[in-house]
């Protein structure tokens, strides 16, 4: 076997092929950090807007519960 270059120049050595796992095995670390740090957004976002359509329910049975104690009141005083 001869140490020439294929005939196309190219030669990757091991420490070439070492240093380009350990390049991809940072970015997928970086990859797991940004996805978990997204999925604690998206599950506080997911919060907020169950916390907003709570509020959102209960405001028209309160309105509806005020107006009816409203009227009863009225009735109340209009009736002595």
């Amino acid at each position: 076997m001869t140490d020439q270059p294929d005939s196309l120049g190219v030669h990757i050595s091991p420490r070439e092929i070492y240093d380009q796992i350990v390049g991809m095995r940072e970015d997928v670390r970086g990859l797991t950090q940004t996805s978990e740090s997204v999925r604690a957004e998206l599950a506080d976002h997911e919060e907020r807007l169950r916390q907003i359509e709570r509020w959102r329910y209960a405001v028209p049975a309160t309105v509806v519960m005020g107006l009816g104690s409203a009227v009863a009141e009225a009735i109340r005083i209009a009736s002595k």
